[in-house]
């Protein structure tokens, strides 16, 4: 399938203002390795954190195989051969978020948590989630459905130039031969252009964890970090600049379940949702960082819920397809819930 010229343009722009750090040779163990070194990979440093706290345990988690035995493998993170997992997506998957105001409580696509700085901006988003599959909903007529799940910064549409970096999960199923797909992904949606998004190298599928970091370098540049906990595979870490004058205002950090518009579509009509396996977001955390450079942690204690509604045709009405929940103790996470028909 021939992808549009504006699509190709908008993943030209995309790659030109990512810039790829350099890879590790075969061998490198990024848990020997001095913060100095995993710097220059763009990978996270533990002892960025104090021993022992939550910061300081995830990132080391990040450098850590799947075993004692076995070390972290590095993929590149876009593949050239093969760029695009399957060219429709690319033709007609959207990720805009639609309408407005700011959902503090229901929206048409997505579904999940998010939270607004104590006081400055936001300077960072974290999260592991397993990779939910996806099946066609009992007694669907649509001849496909799709989802995506993903971490984020801002994306409000009611202030002027607002910008979503994000990086995620795509999955999707066709109906008529029940063949369910997963590709990673990397996007910086923004107001007034085409919501292409760029798929990433990382393997991925239904049931593998996955761990991804977004990190803000300044207001125009964010650092991408992705890896497959399940098969121990950190992809290649990258800096993605701002789309045209945008900025990272800091004021959101989200987790998501959302489920797409078509590219060009009404944003008020996304994809049918997937009947898909119930996950949590875990390890939710973020910081903002105070005008003094203060930093103050932000966990879920204060997150505010999404559930994602659908409008109905017959009967008219509108009915929720996907809640959020909260737990903060023992340990925190976020649970997503299908709960369409």
């Amino acid at each position: 399938m021939e992808l549009p010229q504006f699509v190709i343009d908008a993943l030209v722009s995309v790659r030109k203002r990512t810039t790829f750090l350099p890879l590790p040779e075969p061998g490198f163990d990024p848990l020997k390795a001095s913060a100095e070194e995993l710097r220059a990979f763009g990978l996270p440093v533990p002892d960025d954190h104090p021993p022992g706290s939550p910061g300081n345990i995830a990132r080391s988690k990040f450098l850590t195989g799947p075993d004692p035995d076995t070390p972290v493998r590095f993929v590149p993170a876009v593949n050239d051969e093969r760029p695009y997992p399957h060219p429709h997506y690319l033709a007609t998957v959207s990720l805009a978020v639609p309408g407005h105001p700011w959902p503090t409580g229901g929206s048409i696509n997505w579904s999940g948590g998010f939270v607004t700085p104590r006081g400055g901006n936001i300077s960072f988003v974290e999260a592991y989630w397993t990779v939910p599959a996806v099946a066609a909903p009992a007694g669907g007529a649509d001849p496909e459905y799709h989802s995506s799940t993903w971490i984020g910064l801002d994306g409000q549409r009611s202030y002027r130039d607002s910008s979503l970096p994000q990086i995620g999960v795509m999955q999707s199923v066709t109906a008529a031969t029940g063949v369910a797909t997963y590709f990673a992904w990397y996007q910086w949606w923004a107001k007034g252009t085409p919501p292409v998004f760029y798929p990433l190298a990382l393997p991925v599928d239904a049931g593998h964890e996955v761990y991804a970091i977004l990190t803000v370098l300044n207001p125009t540049s964010v650092l991408f970090n992705i890896k497959n906990v399940t098969l121990g595979v950190i992809l290649g870490a990258f800096v993605v600049g701002a789309p045209g004058v945008c900025l990272v205002s800091g004021a959101t950090a989200e987790w998501i379940m959302e489920r797409p518009t078509p590219l060009g579509g009404d944003p008020w009509s996304p994809y049918p949702l997937p009947a898909y396996e119930n996950f949590s977001f875990t390890g939710c955390r973020t910081e903002s960082t105070a005008p003094d450079g203060s930093l103050k942690s932000i966990d879920l204690e204060l997150a505010r819920l999404i559930r994602m509604n659908e409008i109905t045709k017959a009967p008219p009405g509108v009915r929720t397809i996907s809640v959020a929940k909260k737990t903060l103790l023992p340990s925190q996470h976020l649970d997503l819930r299908y709960t369409g028909p």
